[in-house]
């Protein structure tokens, strides 16, 4: 802790705005730490509570870190560069082509848009990486001129549009990054799915309020209007039958993982207050503050809990035995249909339209 800063403070000395610090963590030019909380003594039953109502803590810089990337020849002009954004004309100026080209190769998916904000007319304005257009200009020049590949115009003409997925993955990739044990993880791939769907793929409440509890925000602003709102809210959840699939099919891996590590979400009396509390009998949870000193709460243990299918819930034990078993084999039975899905052939032209109709979406994976 002593060896970390605050993000506020690795700003200045890197000489960054607020939004160019964040863009920097989630693109890995910055490497961060999980901040522990602080929890005196005298005050542990409040720090307990505010524990358990879950919360992703600020990431702390280590001082390596910050001597590393001041220590560059190009600091700091070469991070600024690095961290730079152009919307959808800047791109096209970036890849000198024009800006129908560069909104067809954004929608079929050529690259990722990082970011993004809704203008006073509604509308999404998505703002791309310059240093990555440029690397794909490079890599891809055949795309930047003459017909585009038949099966990139066959995608467009059903309408696809892939940069909201490919958002979707970017972040989730990037909080999964920032995680702090594996239950986080989970949390933040749970986050993109909404209620009905979640239900269906965590059928145990137990689990699922844990997943509450530890869901991080994806994207962090606050929106002035209820317009904005509902158009951040609809970008940040899963769009179409194949996304959803897919981050249900990895949100199974993720909480596979995390029941076999034995680890619960955030601290144990996160952990304790996502299952349903038992008459009689607790369980004391210790929670030590900076100085060394410890405070004790009580907190009472929730019985075993089994779900339709049998499978024991991790508040009665994270992972055991055939839960795990059974988690595999839903994993293999769900890869056996994704690759069954892959095979299909293309749709035909009434497919097509049906597609259109429905607003379905390629998986951005």
């Amino acid at each position: 802790m002593l060896d970390d800063v605050a993000m506020s403070t690795a700003r200045r000395q890197l000489g960054l705005t607020s939004g160019a610090m964040e863009l920097a963590v989630q693109l890995g030019e910055v490497r961060t730490v999980r901040a522990v909380r602080e929890v005196r003594a005298a005050g542990a039953v409040d720090a307990v509570r505010t524990a358990a109502a879950g919360g992703w803590t600020p990431g702390r810089v280590p001082r390596e870190e910050l001597a590393r990337l001041r220590a560059a020849e190009d600091f700091p002009h070469g991070l600024q560069e690095r961290l730079r954004v152009v919307d959808a004309g800047g791109g096209a100026r970036v890849l000198g082509v024009t800006a129908a080209r560069f909104a067809r190769l954004a929608r079929g998916g050529c690259f990722s848009p990082v970011r993004f904000y809704v203008n006073r007319y509604g509308t999404v304005v998505w703002l791309y990486p310059e240093t990555e257009l440029r690397a794909f200009a490079e890599n891809r020049p055949e795309l930047l001129a003459g017909r585009l590949p038949r099966g990139l115009r066959m995608l467009l003409a059903e309408g696809v549009d892939l940069r909201a997925g490919h958002w979707r993955g970017r972040r989730v990739r990037a909080l999964c990054r920032e995680a702090d044990g594996p239950w986080e993880a989970a949390a933040a791939r749970a986050a993109l799915l909404g209620e009905e769907a979640l239900e269906e793929a965590v059928p145990d409440a137990g689990e699922r309020a844990r997943l509450s509890a530890l869901r991080p925000e994806l994207a962090p602003f606050r929106a002035r209007s209820a317009v904005v709102r509902e158009v951040v809210e609809a970008l940040c959840k899963a769009d179409g039958e194949d996304e959803v699939f897919w981050q249900r099919l990895m949100l199974a891996a993720d909480l596979e993982s995390a029941r076999a590590s034995g680890e619960p979400p955030a601290s144990a009396v996160a952990a304790a207050s996502a299952c349903p509390s038992a008459p009689g009998g607790g369980a004391e949870v210790t929670v030590e503050g900076p100085g060394g000193g410890r405070g004790a709460v009580k907190a009472q243990a929730a019985p075993p809990v089994r779900d339709s299918a049998g499978v024991r819930s991790p508040c009665a034990g994270a992972g055991a035995g055939r839960g795990r078993t059974r988690a595999v084999e839903r994993r293999a039975r769900a890869l056996t249909v994704l690759r069954a899905r892959r095979q299909r052939p293309f749709p035909s032209r009434p497919d097509v339209l049906r597609v259109r109709r429905r607003g379905l979406s390629r998986p951005a994976f």
